[in-house]
This record gives C-alpha cells, sequence and structure tokens, in this order.
C-alpha cells in the first residue's frame, strides 16, 4: 500500500517512507542540481509589514521546482497563506558549494544523490518556513499514475471555521481506481475531538503529474488537494487548496 502524508493545505502522498538524515555527496556543483523535482514547505509567515498582516499565520505550498544545471530555477506552486490561496509562480537564480551547499532565497543541502534537498526561506526573514523536495523522474502523467492504495497521513492547524479552528491530524486510507475516483476511510482529529469521516470524490492527472482531488467533506465543504507526483509515482507531495485551511 502507498503510504500518505496529507496536510490538509500540504499534503504529502507516499507509496514509501520519507527518509531523513540522508548522506550527501563528497563535492557538488551547479551542474548536479537540474531536473525536476517536487517541492513542499510549511511553516508559518510572522514577520510581514502592516500592508500584509492578513497573511500572517500558517503556510504552506506544494509544486514542482525546476532547477537548470546552470544556476537558474522556477517554480510553480499553490499555496495557502493563512488559509487564502493563491497560485505561485516565480524564477531566481542559486549556487552550490563544493560541500553541496545550496544558495538562493532558499538555504539547503543536497543529499540522497542529489535526489532529496531539505531547505528553509532566509531572504526574506519573514518567518519560519523549512521546505523539503524530492526528485521526479514521472513524466507525461495521466489518471492511472495516480492508482492504489495511500495511507492518509495529515496534520497541522485549521484556521476556519472557528467552530473547528486549531490543530488537526487524520490518519486513514484512500483508494483511488485508475480512472479518476476514489474513496477515503479515516479517523479525524479536532482540536482533540475524534471523528470518523469517510469521503469519495474524483482527482484528475495533467500532465505535469499535478493531482488535484476534490471532495465534500463531512460538513458539506468543497474540498480540494492538489500537487505533483514525484519519484517514479509512488510519491504524491499534495496540499489542501480550500481556503481557511492551512494545516501541514
Amino acid at each position: 500500500m502507498k503510504r500518505s502524508y496529507w496536510m490538509l493545505v500540504l499534503a504529502i502522498l507516499f507509496w514509501s517512507g520519507h527518509a531523513t538524515g540522508l548522506r550527501a555527496a563528497t563535492t557538488c556543483s551547479n551542474a548536479d542540481y537540474r531536473g525536476v523535482y517536487s517541492y513542499f514547505s510549511n511553516g508559518a509567515f510572522q514577520d510581514l509589514p502592516p500592508q500584509a498582516a492578513l497573511l500572517a499565520g500558517p503556510f504552506a505550498q506544494a509544486g514542482i521546482l525546476i532547477p537548470d544545471g546552470q544556476g537558474n530555477v522556477s517554480l510553480e506552486a499553490n499555496a495557502s497563506y493563512n488559509g487564502i490561496i493563491a497560485p505561485l509562480f516565480t524564477d531566481a537564480t542559486y549556487s552550490v558549494t563544493p560541500d553541496c551547499f545550496i544558495s538562493t532565497k532558499l538555504y539547503g543541502v543536497l543529499s540522497g544523490a542529489a535526489r532529496q534537498t531539505a531547505l528553509m526561506l532566509t531572504e526574506p526573514t519573514v518567518g519560519v518556513l523549512p521546505a523539503s523536495q524530492y526528485k521526479q523522474d514521472i513524466r507525461f502523467c495521466g489518471l492511472n499514475d495516480f492508482s492504489g492504495g495511500w495511507q492518509i497521513d495529515i496534520g497541522g492547524s485549521i484556521v476556519s471555521p472557528k467552530e473547528r479552528a486549531g490543530l488537526f491530524y487524520r490518519i486513514g486510507r484512500l483508494t483511488s481506481d485508475g480512472n479518476g475516483n476514489f474513496t477515503a476511510t479515516s479517523i479525524a482529529d479536532y482540536n482533540n475531538k475524534f471523528a470518523t469521516e469517510d469521503f469519495s470524490g474524483t482527482y484528475t492527472v495533467n500532465a505535469k503529474c499535478f493531482v488535484s482531488l476534490s471532495y465534500k467533506s463531512s460538513s458539506g465543504e468543497d474540498m480540494t488537494i492538489v500537487g505533483p507526483l514525484t519519484g517514479r509515482g509512488d510519491v504524491a507531495q499534495v496540499m489542501v487548496a480550500s481556503p481557511g485551511i492551512p494545516t501541514t
């Protein structure tokens, strides 16, 4: 069974467990950092100017990061700023030191044969924003690339509605049929109040291997979960792109 880590605004779906503390290469250069990586970030914006005060609070992001091996990188993602959902497209430059540190607006270390990176935002200094990325080998995806059984592991915090605001976690199992339909069984914890929640819905997969799942929550809300497949299609890093729910 595939393993899934969902983060209501940021969710990750895994076939195999995700590793930490991976061995880094001996020496690196810009050329070692190239290709397509699935990308996710979760944390919180804290020190924002008054005009951006609405964005302060929990943050999550899921998308793809594309370094070209020559010092240029682009990001295509969906993000939740304190429950406000917005697409994000940006370009930047990067450099990789001989000891495998990456420097952009993010700071991190290449590891796992340059297939995995742990990062954090260092510029601008607006909060605590860690991130991770995994190499994407799968290309030109379709519905059948997201199929089978997935373990659900989702947690973080809910901003709204007020009656459910606070810490959140969900454990369960999702099964997709390879034809655009899925079902899920789970137990959810809303601020230490537990509920069994079963739901079903539909999904799409585009050519860039972004998965989008749509369903109704137990309270009748329209929910959307989006994010890219990664690895060889055995991992999906997705976020809940529904307003008010920036959980990770």
